[in-house]
Parts: C-alpha cells; sequence; structure tokens
C-alpha cells in the first residue's frame, strides 16, 4: 500500500501516449472491449446478465497516430442533442447532467440564440487534461452517426487545432486572474464528406461559423450565479494550431499507459480490501456478549488487542485506516471502481458509503462529533480547515459514525436544495432523458445557473433523487450484557 501513491506519480506521465502509432484513419467506428472490469469480480461493474461493462475510458485505446494527428475518441454528447452527458470515471458510464434551452451570448459576442450544441462533445480516452479531468475534445460532422451509436462505440478522428477553456469556479471572475484553464482539442470526422478535405484550422474556419462555436462553447453548460444577477462561466480564447497545441500538451498533460494504470487497478482494489477485511467486516470483538461466557471471552480477545497493541472496535479501526491511507483512498475512488453489488452487497454498499464520507471531506464538509452535524469545513484564522480528518476523528465514536452516514442522505438533498455543487448516486441512468446504463456509482452535479425564458432545469433538478432507495448503513453500535451489568472494558 505505501507504493499506491508512487504508482499513481509513475503513471502520470504524457510520453509514452506520444509513440509510433498507426497513421491514418483506419477504422472510423469500432465497438469498445470489455477488458477493464473483467480481472477482479470483486469491483467490477456487470449488466444483467452478469458480463463486464465496457468501460468507455480505460477500455479504449487514444492510437494516436505518428503525426500526431489521427486519435480515437469517445462521444459523451451528439451534434444538435438536447441534453448533456458526462463520463463518471469510476464506473466508465456516461449519464445525464442537463437539458439545454435558448438563451442569448451572455459576453454579446454573437446576436443569435444559443440553445444546443453545434458540434459533438467528447473525450480522448485515457488522457487527463491539465485539471486531471478527461481530455474534452470537439468534433464536428456525423451528427447522426454519433447519436444512433453513442454508447460502447468509440470514433477515429482527425486532430486540427485546439482552444484554451478558462473556467470561472463561482460567482464573478471578470477583472480577476482566479479563471482555470484546460486546453480543448478541436477535430473532425474525416468520414463525413462536409470534413473529409478539413487538415487544419484554415480549412475548418471555412466550414463552420467560428464566432457562432466560439457563443455554443462559452454558453450551453449555464452561467455563475450571484447577487441575483448571471456572471460568464466559460470563456474561449483563439484557436491554436495543433503542432503548438501538441507541445503544450507534451508538457502539461497525463497519458494512463496500459501497464501502469493496471498497476493503479490492482494496488486501490487492493486497498478497497483492506478497508473491508480491516475495518468493514465484522470483527470478533464486534460481537455482542449476550452471555456472560461470551462477554468474558470477548473481555479476553481485547486484553490480548490490547497487548499487542491494536484498534480495537469499529471506531478505532476506520480511524487508523483514515490515518494511513486516506489520501490514497480518495486518489484511487475518482478513478477504480470499488465492489460489486452483484458479487457481495454488504461489502459494496459499505465501501460506497465510506467513499462517499471520504469524498464530502475531500470537498470540505465534515461530520462534527461533537454537535453529531454534518458542517462546513471553514477556514480558521491561520487559513486552515477547522477539521482535519487525519488527526480529529480521534474522539468519534461508533454511534458517532452511525450517525453521520444515517444523516447523509438529509445532508445530500440540503445541499441539491443549496446552491453549491451536489452528489447523487446513479443505479440505472434511467432519467427521461438517462441513458439507461448502469452506475451504481456517486456522481457529483454542478450548479449552474441557465437564462432561458423556459429553462426545465429546475424542475429536473428539484424531482432528482440524491439518495439511493431502499439502502441503509449497518450500524455498528451494540448492544451486549455488558451494557446490562455496567461494565466497561
Amino acid at each position: 500500500m505505501k507504493s499506491l501513491a508512487l504508482v499513481m506519480l509513475v503513471a502520470l506521465n504524457a510520453c509514452s501516449f506520444f509513440s509510433s502509432q498507426k497513421d491514418g484513419a483506419h477504422d472510423l467506428l469500432s465497438p469498445i472491449k470489455n477488458d477493464w472490469f473483467s480481472h477482479n469480480v470483486e469491483h467490477a461493474l456487470h449488466d444483467l446478465g452478469g458480463a463486464p461493462q465496457p468501460h468507455n475510458f480505460f477500455d479504449i485505446n487514444p492510437e494516436l497516430s505518428n503525426s500526431n494527428v489521427y486519435v480515437n475518441a469517445f462521444i459523451l454528447t451528439p451534434e444538435g442533442s438536447d441534453h448533456s452527458y458526462q463520463l463518471d470515471l469510476a464506473s466508465g458510464q456516461r449519464y445525464y447532467s442537463h437539458s439545454y434551452c435558448p438563451h442569448s451570448d451572455i459576453w454579446s459576442h454573437y446576436s443569435g440564440s444559443i440553445s444546443k450544441p453545434t458540434f459533438s462533445i467528447g473525450v480522448v480516452p485515457r488522457l487527463l487534461d491539465q485539471l486531471g479531468e478527461p481530455q474534452k475534445v470537439i468534433i464536428f460532422g456525423s451528427a447522426k452517426a454519433f447519436s444512433e451509436r453513442t454508447d460502447f462505440h468509440e470514433y477515429r478522428i482527425r486532430l486540427v487545432g485546439a482552444v484554451i477553456e478558462q473556467k470561472c469556479p463561482e460567482g464573478n471572475c471578470l477583472g480577476k486572474n482566479n479563471w482555470i484553464s484546460r486546453m480543448v482539442f478541436l477535430g473532425v470526422d474525416p468520414g463525413d464528406k462536409k470534413f473529409e478535405s478539413v487538415k487544419n484550422l484554415t480549412d475548418l474556419e471555412k466550414k463552420v461559423n467560428w464566432v457562432k462555436t466560439k457563443a455554443v462553447l462559452e454558453n450551453i453548460d449555464g452561467r455563475n450565479g450571484g447577487n441575483g444577477t448571471s456572471y460568464p462561466q466559460i470563456r474561449i480564447g483563439q484557436p491554436i494550431l495543433l503542432a503548438e497545441a501538441m507541445e503544450y500538451y507534451k508538457k502539461r498533460s497525463i497519458y494512463l499507459s496500459v501497464k501502469e494504470t493496471k498497476k493503479i487497478r490492482v494496488g486501490c482494489q487492493g486497498l478497497y480490501d483492506k478497508l473491508w477485511d480491516e475495518v468493514g467486516f465484522e470483527q470478533p470483538e464486534d460481537m455482542p456478549g449476550k452471555t456472560v461466557e461470551e462477554l468474558n471471552s470477548k473481555v479476553k480477545l481485547i486484553t490480548e488487542l490490547k497487548k499487542k497493541k491494536k484498534p480495537i472496535g469499529f471506531a478505532a479501526r476506520f480511524n487508523a485506516f483514515t490515518k494511513k491511507y486516506y489520501t490514497e483512498y480518495a486518489t484511487c475512488q475518482r478513478f477504480i471502481y470499488s465492489g460489486n453489488l452483484n458479487k457481495d452487497r454488504e461489502k459494496f454498499w459499505f465501501l460506497s458509503y465510506v467513499g462517499l464520507f471520504y469524498q464530502l471531506n475531500k470537498d470540505g464538509y465534515f461530520f462534527d462529533c461533537r454537535t453529531r452535524s454534518w458542517q462546513k469545513n471553514v477556514l480558521n484564522n491561520q487559513a486552515k480547515p477547522i477539521f482535519n480528518i487525519k488527526e480529529d476523528m480521534d474522539s468519534c465514536k461508533k454511534h458517532d459514525f452511525d450517525l453521520a452516514m444515517e444523516y447523509l442522505p438529509n445532508f445530500l438533498t440540503g445541499l441539491k436544495n443549496g446552491q453549491v455543487d451536489f452528489y447523487k448516486f446513479i443505479d440505472y441512468d434511467t432519467h427521461t432523458f438517462g441513458t439507461h446504463q448502469k452506475l451504481y456509482s456517486w456522481v457529483k452535479v454542478q450548479t449552474k445557473k441557465y437564462d432561458c425564458n423556459a429553462d426545465p432545469n429546475p424542475q429536473i433538478k428539484k424531482e432528482l433523487k440524491v439518495f439511493p432507495d431502499d439502502v441503509s448503513w449497518k450500524e455498528r453500535k451494540i448492544k451486549d450484557i455488558a451494557d446490562e451489568l455496567k461494565i466497561i472494558y
């Protein structure tokens, strides 16, 4: 486990992506193989038939060509779609994000109405951009083909350039330098007659209205809200030549090779098993002593554990694990799927609860065991968070963790009803506009404002369920005869 962080660092390099690959626009459309989830049944996403699901990020080889022109891509949102879709990295599945609606350009550079994407939005598999997100690519052409065969298909596209996309994290960033930047590739489908001759930016600008394209990129995914008004969320720079874009990418981006992703997968799955085996799985000292004999045996066992300086009980084991592995676990859960509902339901939901518990802490929330409530982790007068999960959980007992997990549904609902980003659990993406794919995963939802006359998103958000039905935390606090006899051990 100590080598897990090192493995992650070794994997984060771009060199092997820019190696010799086949040139040309071969295999324009290919089904995705389901290899990623076929190696460890304990941590896999299976379909209704029990077969491993394809992973739309790790199961595709980008295969950049020798000339840095052709690459494989996965389509998230086809051109002309009424709805936006995102990729959940852990499950590798595409899911519904929000709906588009007509509105004007917040930058006032384009006079027309903006409603739907005039291009397809995809990702280049196994590539992470400067922000650690899947590498975004804008693709022109073949809108009908992309919309008909989106899930579990990869497409061979031709890159022609890139743009720098800058994002304002929240509120009003105008006149400030807190914009977050990443590079977005521009590509075309070489199989589309309209774009088959497009090989560079000059060719592309002859085929598309760049002013409109830029406005669509800057507006379709909403705006920042605040003080009863709207502020720009995205701004797009001038197009960048492909050669310059590739040099930029080599220096600042991440390629996850097959060899290194295998190491990460094995390491993270081992960490998940360690959490379950050493913390979640009931140990002998967790069992209630219902008779004097059982209680004596339990006291003897606890005495032996104390001599060996082992953590005793769920709370102590959870705290010990958190101190050692919280950082690695937080990294793992973003990329690697944990558990398998079809294999071990109890293990799956335990890992799911703990994963969300850690993720909320990472995002600036914590459960205060003194007040027994979820709180925002604000900064103190030394500009440090008031709660440190590795240091400040020692006072938390089993009952505190039971309450933390029990209160999660209401806490998540409160986040959803506020003006902040929130999490929701997707089992099957069965939303009216959903992909109907199986995820069984927590996904983060960005709260944005859409200045449309008839914006469907508030009502969609209002009806959205954030917590899975018929799921509850298995309580760790137990009652045994020691409580009746008022014995402390």
